[in-house]
């Protein structure tokens, strides 16, 4: 059987590599120069468990159970022993600090009360220290490309595949996350928030050094370090995002095209950078020192009009009977949403 998988993304290089191990010829196309230059190389890179997402029972759960198999298949990749801390901002918040509390003891998500220095407590209900890791972007594209040579995924770069020549294949996996619609019949797609998000990179004070803090939950801030460049990454629930739209594909201004999926934009000239250190610093005082290196921008995709949970699913779609589609905002269900598809082709 031969089969195409379209987006060279984690979720599109795991499903590759799974069906290719298991003696499945496989072709991966990837329209851009290298994999994992879209979302899934401009994110905040963290492994959840689901600490930050404690308005969402079943994203929390999916978390917890997808982490296992990530690790032991990118374990290389993973980055343990940072401080990983979660504040509950006193006024704003969706969630009350004690709400949180119930939640992290309910899903056995461990946690110690901390008072980190570089916070400012007279803003914060509640601060506690978790136990998450991180992900080295740099590290997981070079275990993604070791592993689709040992497998011999046939992966064609710089290719923008149309669906006419999808029809040739056998069996057809899309996993195209802001694109999806651009493979599915009109009658099968479905509508999504297209978010364009700026991730600011800087660089901090020492104190800073392997401390991952995200003030919850509401219109604030993150920062996390950029796996070990010892640089950070800045993210921000309001300022990060540029423009949104919801329907079937992306709408976004001419300006924005040659920032996105570009990788780190050194003096991009449509930044928010003021506005992210200018709201996080009420919090973080020790923001305003840092330097701005640039930015990436790309798009981040969820479903519509799940405000009120913040939830974060992974779908596996069977569109047709030689189709299926991947859609999650997780890089930790890649693993799990590949096992999904390989038993949906074990049925043919």
């Amino acid at each position: 059987m031969k089969i195409a998988v379209v987006g060279g993304g984690i979720f599109g290089v795991t499903v590759a590599v799974k069906l290719a191990r298991v003696g499945f010829g496989v072709d991966l196309f990837e329209k851009e120069k290298d994999i994992l230059m879209a979302a899934s190389g401009i994110n905040q890179f963290r492994l959840h468990r689901g600490y930050h997402y404690p308005r969402s029972a079943e994203t929390i759960r999916d978390c917890i159970r997808a982490e296992a198999s990530f690790v032991k298949e990118y374990g290389g990749a993973v980055i343990a022993g940072d401080d990983h801390h979660y504040c509950i901002a006193k006024e704003g918040s969706l969630i009350h600090h004690n709400d949180f509390v119930k939640v992290c003891k309910n899903f056995g998500l461990g946690y110690v009360e901390v008072r980190p220095a570089m916070v400012n407590h007279d803003r914060i209900g509640l601060s506690v220290k978790g136990y998450e890791s991180r992900i080295d972007p740099d590290k997981l594209r070079q275990l993604c490309w070791q592993k689709l040579k040992f497998a011999k995924v046939n992966l064609k770069l710089k290719t923008a595949v149309t669906v006419m020549q999808l029809k040739k294949y056998d069996f057809r996996v899309i996993a195209t996350y802001a694109r999806l619609n651009d493979f599915v019949p009109s009658a099968k797609q479905r509508n999504y928030q297209f978010e364009l998000c700026e991730k600011p990179v800087v660089k901090l004070p020492r104190e800073f050094n392997k401390q991952c803090l995200v003030v919850m939950d509401g219109p604030f801030m993150c920062i996390d370090p950029l796996g070990r460049t010892g640089s950070f990454l800045l993210g921000n629930v309001v300022h990060a995002i540029h423009q949104t739209n919801i329907g079937k594909k992306p709408e976004f201004d001419k300006k924005f095209k040659p920032l996105l999926n570009r990788g780190i934009i050194r003096n991009p000239p449509v930044t928010n950078f003021r506005k992210f250190i200018e709201s996080g610093a009420e919090f973080i005082p020790g923001l305003v020192r840092a330097k701005h290196i640039g930015s990436m921008f790309t798009f981040r995709t969820v479903l519509p009009r799940l405000e009120k949970t913040d939830a974060r699913p992974t779908v596996v779609t069977k569109i047709d009977s030689k189709t299926a589609t991947i859609f999650s905002g997780k890089i930790g269900n890649c693993v799990e949403a590949a096992d999904e598809v390989l038993a949906l082709v074990k049925e043919i």
